[in-house]
This record gives structure tokens, sequence and C-alpha cells, in this order.
């Protein structure tokens, strides 16, 4: 099953908090707790911020970069974000 936007998203956050894996591999509220102090530090561009330093680290440390963003992507899945579709919206008659 392919990786979801938000999932990504959120992974890229992860990846540039600059937080050691061990830190967040296996524990839920830290992976949160990072994802949102980084959402938070890069504003509302951040989702563009977030993926140019990961493109960044692939060029300077792709030897690192590829396990990194997998082990993001892992402790994402892992953390149990829910992904919120708004449904279609109903036009009102006035």
């Amino acid at each position: 099953m392919p990786t979801s936007r938000v999932t990504t998203t959120l992974a890229n956050f992860l990846f540039v908090s600059q937080a050691p894996v061990a830190e967040f591999a296996t524990n839920p509220a830290r992976t949160r707790e990072l994802i949102h102090q980084t959402s938070d530090r890069l504003g509302p561009n951040g989702a563009a911020a977030a993926v140019a330093e990961v493109a960044y680290e692939y060029g300077e440390h792709p030897e690192t970069a590829a396990a990194r963003i997998r082990a993001c992507l892992q402790a994402v899945e892992a953390a149990g974000f829910q992904n919120f579709v708004p449904g279609p919206r109903l036009a009102v008659a006035r």
C-alpha cells in the first residue's frame, strides 16, 4: 500500500527535528511531540521547508538519509495519527 501524503509530510517533519531515531522509534508520544514542535518551528510554509531540508540531507548524506526517513515513516505510522478527510460539502439551498 502506498504511503499517504499526510504520513509522508509528518515523516518529513520528524526527519528534520534532528532528534536521534532512538528517541522516537519506540515512543509514539515523543514522535507526536517532535512533529508538533517542528511544525511550530517551521511555521506556515513548514511542509515545503521540511521537504527542502530532507532533499538537502539526501544530497549531502545519502548513506544515512534513507535509513532515517524509513525510521521516520515507521514511527509516524506507529504513532496513530488520524488522517481526516472531510466529506463532500452539501449545497445549502436558500
